[in-house]
């Protein structure tokens, strides 16, 4: 074997070798995107919560709602189930900007909502604000609807991959009824697998 055909195959075993140990991380399911990190971004749920938005302001209940009256909406603060470090202020405020550009609903004041949530779930930390939270959290905002959710995550780790299961929930209680008249949820699966040599 030439000098020149022994350089070639140690080049190309340092390639397969280097190849072999490195981490992928993906989306699951369809998408199938490549990412760099598998913890999600708040860039991320940021889009989510905007296909979410939309989805609330063409529900056709809510669309017959709209019609009769301008409704006075309040907004409560996300809670963050998970142990990641979420920039949640920017999902608020994305939700928040969307409804009101949509010039649809008028909006109780954020103060009020936060200081009606504290007392509700009296600032318990991974509080579930479940339907009878959220009808007392109601009687002190005097809105007509009442729009809150929460974003929770599973993590599943083995000997050789990782996976985290995101879930982010949306509701829109009505006040007056204390019936929902909407909910979404929107679901994100992440997974980082480590290649094994050889394999």
């Amino acid at each position: 074997m030439t000098i020149k055909k022994i350089v070639g195959a140690l080049a190309a075993s340092s390639l397969l070798t280097l190849s072999a140990c490195t981490n992928t991380v993906q989306y699951g399911e369809a998408t199938r995107v490549e990412a760099t990190k598998i913890d999600v971004s708040s860039n991320e749920l940021v889009s989510v919560a905007e296909k979410m938005t939309r989805n609330l302001l063409s529900y056709p209940t809510i669309e017959e709602a709209l019609k009769r009256k301008r409704p006075k909406l309040a907004v409560t603060p996300l809670i963050n189930q998970t142990s990641d470090s979420i920039d949640i202020s920017l999902i608020e405020d994305s939700i928040t900007k969307q409804l009101s550009s949509s010039g649809k609903f008028s909006f109780s004041p954020k103060s009020t909502v936060s200081s009606a949530q504290s007392k509700a779930t009296k600032d318990q930390l991974f509080v579930n604000v479940d339907i009878d939270v959220a009808k007392k959290i109601a009687k002190k905002v005097k809105a007509d609807y009442l729009l809150y959710g929460s974003l929770k995550n599973i993590i599943r780790t083995k000997s050789t991959s990782k996976e985290v299961y995101y879930k982010f929930d949306l509701h829109m209680l009505d006040t007056k009824t204390g019936k929902l008249v909407w909910q979404d949820n929107e679901e994100i699966l992440k997974s980082r697998k480590k290649a094994i040599f050889g394999i």
